[in-house]
């Protein structure tokens, strides 16, 4: 087994802070804090998922887990001042021993990781980094894929939709248009300034994972295509390759992949 220093310096080397934006949550949100703790304590199982939920706690502790590394933080604010469904959640970790550790933003940006895994996963080739500049320093925020020619919306999205196994997917656009100059980015990575920054840098199509009224309305006014599939659809291939990362890196400790579920259903009339 590992020590849970040597397991956070295997993430931190994985996906270092250099690209986290101001605020992100990452690194442990529960649990050993100091060094001198976490090189005493021992992890003979650790889980991986995309959301701490009580679903996934239980899950981990049948596992033996004394870990959970997730994409997301559970938590918006400090664990001393929670109510409501997230103590529930921290009530859970502590009942079940179980430490929390984030690897977010980090994890999205860095090569091989969210977008780049889902990038392959696609068959797309990355010709670039879509980014922006926060503070003075340049944040990846997605990648530049390349797209087979005379691709249009409606055969592009089915193409998506069938390579992620996806039971439904959103966009806007004219179907019959074609896909030229793609910027992917995984997650819940779409907002007003993104998608004005991709029309900006002259990318007709935006594959991500969320969409609602107010971006939708923003993209047919730029003329900008957006296709989104559910959100864990894009995140758990990089999920699951972190998952077989650590399996390497770490051999006599046992990581389990707990697969995430769309938390919603769709009523199609």
């Amino acid at each position: 087994m590992t020590t849970l220093w040597s397991l956070l310096s295997s993430l931190s080397k994985l996906a270092p802070d250099t690209f986290r934006p101001p605020g992100d949550a990452d690194g442990i949100q529960v649990g050993i804090g100091d060094e001198a703790g976490q090189k005493r304590f021992k992890i003979s199982a650790a889980a991986v998922c995309l959301d701490v939920t009580i679903p996934v706690i239980v899950k981990a502790s049948e596992s033996g887990s004394s870990l959970l590394i997730a994409h997301r933080s559970p938590f918006s604010q400090s664990t001393t001042k929670l109510t409501g469904y997230p103590y529930l959640l921290f009530q859970q970790l502590v009942k079940r021993k179980i430490s929390v550790c984030v690897l977010h933003y980090n994890w999205a940006a860095v090569e091989g990781g969210l977008n780049d895994t889902l990038a392959e996963v696609l068959g797309f080739s990355v010709s670039g980094i879509f980014e922006t500049r926060i503070n003075g320093k340049n944040i990846p925020l997605g990648r530049i894929c390349q797209v087979p020619k005379e691709t249009t919306l409606k055969a592009f999205s089915q193409y998506v939709a069938k390579r992620l196994d996806v039971p439904f997917l959103t966009y806007t656009g004219n179907p019959n248009d074609e896909v030229e100059r793609l910027a992917l980015v995984a997650g819940d990575g779409l907002t007003p300034e993104w998608l004005n920054l991709a029309w900006e840098k002259g990318y007709d199509t935006y594959l991500t994972g969320t969409l609602n009224h107010k971006l939708a309305t923003q993209a047919r006014q730029l003329k900008v295509k957006i296709v989104a599939v559910p959100q864990a659809a894009t995140e758990t291939p990089g999920m699951r390759r972190l998952t077989q990362i650590l399996r390497v890196k770490h051999p006599r400790t046992n990581f389990t992949f707990i697969e995430p579920s769309i938390p919603y259903s769709t009523f199609i009339t």
